[in-house]
């Protein structure tokens, strides 16, 4: 099937950084914030500013919606001296406006873990759904000013350019949007949940393609030798104060600091500590918004440097130096022999003055041919997918018509040399697994793509499904091989869609049970030893949850035990078969196994621990209830799961002061929040994160 992608105009752009720009993309594929932006939609709430005052504006006739603005926004139901309510006539019809005060004081985001590098983990975060609607707000007040403050710079390769006035999708996600939603949130909520960034970026989305781009060899073609630098910890080393002294300048902002703080880098600044408890070191990472942020500062980096070299040193950048610069990562091309260490010197000093530092254990040179080890492995890989996934093509004879042909694919796999071949190249280039597994699974999920769109045009007779499962069998002999060399989130997701491909593919043909069942076992038998390997080491809890949401895929036939689904989860069962973990369930974890497990009474035991774990967890944290983004995620969340007691619900509703009659409120006011427990659709979630991989 032909996937074809159009341009649809972009609405509500107040509400369109909430699903853009906040989350980080290696999330599990339950959670997204499509039901936070359908009624923010809905109820068009708002932000708005009266001096130094914030409220929170939204259009309904009743109080329906009161108790969720409370929860979400730290107000107090029973505080009527910060609650509004007016009328408004707009286009000829009357809105009933409500609105409340806001408390501004910090909160705490939602931290998850994730495997980085070797004994490494990074630390990437959910921002507090209340902050998520200020960083809209802020961006909507201030998105000329990010575009200026961006485009400072020649060096930059990948900043705001500006604003996104299309998104992209594909038929095949927009016909199912269209088939199962209603209503003009929904229809909100179908053209958004594939936008892939609020600004349009300039130039590259990705480094590979800078790596491709005639920019990059027009550079080798002047200048003879290349180095690379690194920034060390970049976000984890911001000094959010740092963004105002690029803005403003360190010694006036400092000088003035009251004036400061109202300007866009002194409210930028204040969004960035708020979001984070305060933090003014080190900033959030993994939303879009803190690469934005770091840009910021690294224009004003970039700007002092060519300054420097121009007016001490007489250096023109283009003609005697070209220097790129992708996020935190830099490439000098030049001639000089002593330039490299003279920009590097310069350039070190700049980035002290905003608190930051290169990374020397990564400095890198190169001299003609300029060429890295992972292009050298790219082009490798690229011909042993050719050679070692073949689909050929046969003439037959037409079987409604012995005097004309037609032509018939077919596909080999040989996964024994293709495993080989990918070993041989990393043994030649010196890269690993974590430097080209994204880019190899990309192309084989284009390859996979081709083969089923191949197959679907053979004539009935010519079809020949024993062959093609054992191709499919081959590729993912592959695909779990190198993904046990190597467990990483990105990798992860790629797997997944490669997976949950065949599965939709291979039910769309009316492939016979028992030939793709030979497949789905394959799959699970994989999929069940990685999770054996995953749940005992750190940092693999995300990779884990993909990992259970794709033996969901396979369906009822291949579910897990619930002895071995708690194993996973990391709970623990004693010899009397009672359940106990060392530390509560985190939210991920929490929401992906109740999705898992649905209302089936196999997993009747495991599910009350896990709502026992969820009533412990607020009531160790009750203090922080409003301000915790993972309780009030989870809060949210669970008054929509279909699978959870009223006990329960009763039970964790008592931290946010909230009588039984206003549980149903909360319920009604969106059909899901953050996890949707009745549509969940694999496919169509991972779908959407290809318009999503923009770093």
């Amino acid at each position: 099937m032909v996937v074809r992608r159009k341009n649809v105009e972009a609405k509500y752009a107040y509400q369109r950084p909430v699903l853009t720009d906040v989350l980080p993309f290696e999330v599990p594929p339950s959670f997204s914030n499509g039901g936070f932006f359908s009624f923010l939609v809905r109820y068009d709430v708002r932000i708005e500013q009266r001096g130094a005052e914030k409220w929170v504006v939204w259009h309904c006739n009743s109080s329906a919606v009161d108790a969720v603005i409370s929860i979400i926004f730290g107000t107090s139901l029973k505080d009527t001296n910060n609650f509004r309510t007016e009328t408004e006539v707009r286009d000829g019809s009357t809105r009933h406006v409500r609105k409340w005060r806001v408390p501004t004081p910090w909160t705490r985001p939602y931290t998850f873990n994730i495997s980085h590098k070797e004994r490494d983990f990074r630390q990437l975060t959910v921002i507090h759904p209340r902050n998520q609607l200020f960083l809209a707000d802020f961006y909507n007040k201030n998105s000329s000013q990010i575009i200026y403050h961006c485009n400072k710079s020649e060096y930059s390769i990948r900043r705001p350019n500006s604003l996104a006035t299309t998104t992209k999708f594909s038929d095949r996600l927009h016909k199912a949007r269209r088939s199962s939603l209603y209503g003009s949130v929904e229809e909100a909520e179908k053209e958004y949940e594939n936008l892939g960034s609020f600004f349009v970026y300039k130039k590259y989305s990705n480094i590979f393609k800078f790596y491709e781009h005639y920019k990059y060899h027009n550079a080798e073609k002047k200048f003879d030798k290349l180095l690379k630098l690194d920034i060390s910890k970049c976000f984890d080393s911001i000094y959010t104060h740092s963004l105002p002294w690029v803005v403003l300048g360190a010694e006036a902002c400092k000088a003035n600091l009251e004036l400061s703080i109202n300007t866009f880098g002194g409210r930028f600044d204040k969004l960035m500590q708020d979001m984070n408890q305060g933090e003014t070191n080190g900033i959030v990472i993994g939303p879009e918004f803190s690469r934005v942020f770091s840009e910021i500062i690294l224009q004003g980096v970039d700007k002092k440097l060519q300054e420097k070299l121009l007016f001490e040193d007489g250096l023109r950048n283009k003609v005697d130096y070209e220097i790129f610069r992708y996020v935190d990562d830099y490439f000098i091309f030049h001639n000089d022999g002593d330039f490299p260490e003279k920009a590097e010197r310069y350039l070190s000093i700049f980035l002290k003055e905003m608190k930051l530092n290169l990374n020397s254990g990564k400095s890198e040179s190169y001299e003609k041919p300029i060429i890295t080890r992972i292009t050298i492995a790219k082009n490798k890989v690229r011909s042993i997918l050719t050679n070692n996934i073949v689909i050929f093509e046969e003439t037959r004879i037409n079987p409604d018509d012995n005097l004309s042909e037609l032509k018939v694919y077919n596909t080999s796999v040989d996964p024994n040399r293709f495993i080989v071949d990918f070993k041989t190249v990393l043994s030649e280039t010196g890269v690993t697994y974590r430097d080209i597994l994204n880019y190899t699974y990309s192309a084989i999920e284009r390859k996979v793509k081709t083969i089923f769109d191949r197959y679907s045009k053979n004539a009935t007779r010519y079809q020949d499904p024993p062959r093609l499962l054992k191709a499919l069998m081959g590729i993912l002999e592959f695909c779990f091989f190198t993904y046990a060399s190597n467990p990483r989130v990105n990798f992860s997701v790629r797997l997944t869609r490669i997976l949950a491909t065949m599965v939709d593919r291979l039910n769309d043909l009316g492939i016979a049970s028992d030939l793709k069942g030979q497949l789905f076992k394959y799959a699970f038998d994989n999929i069940v030893r990685q999770l054996k390997r995953s749940h005992q080491r750190e940092f693999r809890e995300v990779e884990t949850l993909y990992l259970i949401l794709g033996l969901k895929k396979l369906g009822r036939e291949y579910h897990l035990s619930e002895d071995n689904l708690a194993r996973y989860l990391g709970i623990v069962t004693n010899s009397a078969g009672e359940f106990s973990r060392p530390r509560h369930l985190d939210y991920f974890s929490i929401t992906t196994s109740l999705l898992y497990m649905g209302g089936r009474k196999r997993y009747a035991k495991l599910r009350k621990f896990i709502e026992t774990d969820i009533i412990a967890t607020f009531q160790s944290r009750s203090a922080y209830a409003y301000k915790d983004a993972e309780l009030v995620m989870l809060f949210l969340d669970l008054q929509c799961c279909p699978h959870i007691s009223t006990a329960t619900l009763h039970k964790i509703s008592d931290h946010y002061s909230l009588g039984v009659f206003e549980l149903p409120f909360i319920k009604s006011a969106a059909n899901h929040w953050f996890t949707n427990w009745t549509n969940f659709d694999l496919s169509f979630e991972l779908d959407k994160k290809r318009t999503r991989e923009v770093y």
